[in-house]
């Protein structure tokens, strides 16, 4: 088409409007074929999710461009694009990970009654900033084979000397563990905590890069006791129900295990808000939630029930993070580890 115009030998200042007029449709056209669909940062990317995404696009019409990556990979590509950054919703793993992108400044506000309704209020962001999705525990867990039922009660019990030379943990650069210790010191306080942690190094545990390799080590017999979220465990043992490791559940007449969760929030320079709440809002309805924890996590819709080897786990007590203190203590959480020498 331009080279027909070209060769028409028009004068060049009509040449030059023509040119723009080509340029600026083709640009109105493509954006306009862009209007409905959302860029989705999406730190479940491995976690199976993708159907939950399908069915919203075929509820409410609204296209979806998932970006994965993992969550950490995530917030830093988030705050490195600033306010260039084509994404719309955040999707990402731990409070860690929340809570640095909503310090970070790259999240909004965001409320609705739907979200009041599906989202219990002892779990959320009390700034709205983020909304969870899912619920993990993150627990101690046991041999089946060598170690007896009710040897481990408690997160103390990992630092009991009993356990020297048997115990195994994940790298301190988890964000889980980093969320755990938080956690710790928002509700123990910095010295309890502090004991608590070199108790557990003083059993010179082996460190594991991922949950996985940590329980398959135990199963292997490499370590007797560690420290996991729950629904890595639900997985193996959906896969081989002999698989030989248990959950150990902690504090079960005190405070209860430790939760977590994962979660979701509009990124702050989104010119699609409006679109990206109506996909938190329907992450968190029953019929997406059924479908998010197949893979062993909880909901956090309280009309969902959990599934396989994690159903019968939903009825543990447990101790919700606590949002507001826990957040901003990861660095110190962080600092206490590497000081400690927990790699």
């Amino acid at each position: 088409m331009l080279a027909g115009l070209i060769r028409r030998r028009w004068p060049l200042p009509v040449l030059a409007l023509l040119l723009v007029l080509v340029i600026g449709g083709v640009a109105l056209a493509t954006s306009s074929g862009d209007d409905d669909t959302l860029v989705v940062y999406n730190g479940r990317s491995h976690y199976g999710d993708e159907t939950v995404f399908d069915d919203f696009t075929k509820e409410t019409g609204i296209e979806l461009t998932l970006r994965g990556g993992t969550g950490p990979e995530l917030f830093e590509r988030l705050k490195r694009e600033g306010s260039d950054t084509p994404a719309d919703v955040l999707v990402t793993t731990d409070l860690a990970n929340l809570w640095r992108a909503e310090n970070e400044g790259l999240l909004t506000e965001t409320s609705s009654p739907k979200l009041e309704a599906n989202v219990p209020d002892t779990i959320r962001d009390p700034g709205s900033q983020w909304w969870p999705l899912t619920v993990r525990l993150r627990v101690p867990v046991v041999s089946t084979k060598r170690v007896p039922e009710g040897a481990i009660t408690s997160y103390e019990d990992l630092g009991d000397p009993k356990w020297k030379g048997r115990t195994c943990l994940r790298t301190s650069n988890s964000e889980y563990n980093q969320s755990l210790v938080a956690d710790f010191l928002a509700k123990r306080g910095p010295e309890a905590t502090k004991a608590l942690l070199q108790s557990w190094l003083d059993n010179d545990p082996t460190i594991y890069n991922s949950d996985g390799e940590l329980l398959g080590a135990m199963a292997a017999g490499d370590c007797d006791v560690g420290l996991t979220n729950h629904y890595y465990l639900a997985r193996a043992l959906d896969e081989d129900p002999k698989f030989p490791v248990a959950p150990a559940w902690p504090d079960q007449d005190g405070a209860g295990a430790h939760a977590n969760v994962s979660g979701a929030g509009v990124v702050k320079t989104s010119d699609k808000k409006a679109q990206a709440r109506r996909l938190i809002e329907y992450l968190t309805t029953r019929a997406a939630q059924v479908e998010i924890v197949k893979g062993g996590e909880f909901p956090v819709n309280e009309q969902v029930s959990a599934k396989d080897s994690a159903a019968s786990w939903q009825t543990v007590k447990i101790d919700p993070i606590d949002v507001a203190q826990a957040g901003p203590l990861i660095p110190d959480a962080i600092a206490l580890m590497l000081d400690l020498g927990w790699r």
